[in-house]
């Protein structure tokens, strides 16, 4: 049953992938991603039991909230916090290898922290690219439908650079 739920949860996280990187608002990507990071998690847990990809994506949700913060206080992120996401996420991502694939939770986390960082949604979307190629291969080799999320969202993530490029 645990397995039918998880791969539920992975077609939720399509759908919430899709939505996060068509939304032009940044606070709005931001929420929908803590939530669909939240869902990646308990989809992991389910299909793959407790491994780097359900610390990683707990640890985004995290950086999500640092990153509303600073938005809402309009105020720029630190050294020591770039640092310390560094370290949850290689920490956590090794703390939960079960196997050789999880080592790519640990790059995709890397470029998620790295997106999270950014002012502009063009470079958000940018970042997530490689995150979501990263997380593809994961999804692909656990065998989960959560890598339908991920494709779906390399090519949202497309249309919305196309969408809302800067014309010059």
């Amino acid at each position: 049953m645990a397995y039918y739920i998880g791969q539920a949860l992975g077609i939720i996280v399509t759908i919430g992938a899709i939505l996060t990187l068509q939304l032009k608002n940044k606070k709005h990507m931001l929420l929908v991603s803590a939530a669909v990071n939240i869902l990646a998690a308990l989809n992991i847990l389910l299909l793959d039991s407790f491994s780097s990809g359900v610390i990683i994506n707990l640890v985004a949700v995290i950086q999500i909230i640092f990153s509303l913060y600073h938005d809402k206080k309009e105020t720029e992120v630190r050294t020591w916090e770039k640092i310390l996401f560094l370290a949850l996420y290689v920490a956590g991502g090794a703390i939960g290898i079960s196997a050789p694939i999880d080592v790519l939770s640990i790059v995709a986390a890397i470029f998620y922290m790295l997106a999270m960082f950014q002012k502009k949604e063009q470079r958000i979307r940018i970042f997530l690219m490689g995150n979501m190629l990263s997380w593809t291969v994961y999804h692909a080799v656990l065998g989960s439908t959560a890598i339908f999320a991920q494709l779906a969202g390399i090519i949202s993530s497309v249309i919305a650079l196309i969408r809302y490029r800067n014309k010059k």
